[in-house]
């Protein structure tokens, strides 16, 4: 278990006996911590109380700010040791799954369409390359007609010339 900060344990071992006896609510705490440790009084005079600031706080000096970001980290590493993911990384973790999740859907519409485009495409590259070979068809079949009227017309020459030579 990593070090805690001993300000932070005697914190929250108060705050967790107070919310034994029913005085606290954890989500006054919750409140609390998402306001920026402000808002409730009594948890903002514990606090104070027990990392050594004075009664009053006056603004955000420098102690405070010290205090706080140590709190914070201690909070973090405790809810890091329970296994507990605190609630702001939850939500920005949610956040990001949905726009991910989004650009994934819009990414799957597009290779749908894109499969279609090409599917078409391969389509009329199909009924291109059938054309071509009807059209190759076609101009053999004339060739071979053709060469067989040459080969008529030769042939009836030739037999033309023989009776000729008949007398």
């Amino acid at each position: 278990m990593r070090s805690l900060d001993k300000h932070f344990l005697e914190f929250w071992g108060n705050f967790l006996l107070s919310a034994a006896k029913g005085q606290r609510q954890l989500d006054e705490f919750s409140r609390w911590m998402s306001q920026g440790m402000s808002g409730f009084r009594d948890l903002t005079a514990m606090f104070r109380q027990f990392y050594g600031l004075g009664s009053e706080r006056r603004g955000e000096d420098e102690d405070w700010k010290t205090a706080r970001n140590s709190f914070e980290k201690a909070y973090r590493a405790y809810l890091d040791t329970l296994g507990v993911v605190p609630k702001s990384d939850y939500m920005t973790l949610k956040k990001q799954l949905e726009e991910l999740q989004k650009k994934a859907e819009d990414q799957e519409a597009t290779l749908r369409k894109l499969r279609l485009e090409l599917s078409e495409s391969r389509m009329a590259r199909g009924d291109v390359v059938r054309g071509f070979q009807e059209l190759i068809q076609v101009q053999s079949e004339q060739f071979q007609e053709l060469t067989d009227s040459f080969s008529r017309f030769f042939a009836d020459r030739r037999t033309d010339k023989v009776d000729q030579k008949k007398p």
